[in-house]
């Protein structure tokens, strides 16, 4: 099978579970609320490609901590809603999330977890025999986007890691960040961005 997956294919590959009914909503939702930004106006008229591997749900913790940490050391966390609406997690919670993710398999996007975008789906490796070999000058512009599956914290709050490129240029960097979505009024929404520490 080509390594990547087009909207009219009738065979998906399915190498791992599907996502449950919240999960679908969370992503969804995200990106109709990201792609709509004014950062991608750009980029309205390229080709969408999610890596079919996703990043590992423990990035989300790693960039909460990192972003945390960067907080207390600029001393902006003295306000009681800091701690309720961006750094709501205590130590022995984050070492539960941990615990939890310690066995935590790699998920594979499949065409029907996105319901209102049209994507394509293509493996990591092939983005990197795209990038390494130049392949990309010829190809249509597109972007690039790696997920995480939600890390599912409690009923009103989730964390999704996201990576979006430039294919034009490979896969140069456009925005990446751990997402805090959470219910409010029965709709997932932003409510905060944790930075992972990465250079782009």
């Amino acid at each position: 099978m080509n390594t990547v997956q087009k909207n009219n294919n009738i065979f998906l590959n399915q190498k791992s579970n599907n996502l449950s009914e919240v999960e679908n909503i969370i992503v969804n939702t995200f990106l109709d609320i990201e792609l709509k930004k004014e950062r991608y106006k750009n980029y309205k008229d390229y080709e969408i490609f999610v890596i079919e591997e996703s990043l590992k749900k423990m990035k989300s913790i790693e960039s909460y901590l990192f972003s945390l940490k960067e907080w207390k050391s600029m001393y902006k966390i003295d306000k009681i809603e800091d701690t309720e609406n961006r750094f709501f997690l205590d130590s022995i919670k984050i070492n539960n999330l941990k615990k939890n993710l310690e066995k935590e398999v790699v998920y594979h996007w499949k065409l029907t977890d996105f319901k209102n975008i049209r994507v394509s789906v293509i493996k990591n490796e092939e983005l990197r025999r795209v990038i390494n070999t130049g392949a990309y000058i010829s190809l249509p512009k597109r972007i690039n986007i790696f997920l995480s599956k939600p890390l599912i914290i409690d009923e009103k709050n989730a964390f999704l890691s996201f990576d979006i490129g430039n294919g034009e240029l490979g896969n140069g960097a456009i925005n990446h960040f751990t997402v805090l979505m959470k219910k409010i009024n029965g709709k997932w929404e932003q409510k905060g961005f944790y930075y992972d520490g990465l250079m782009y």
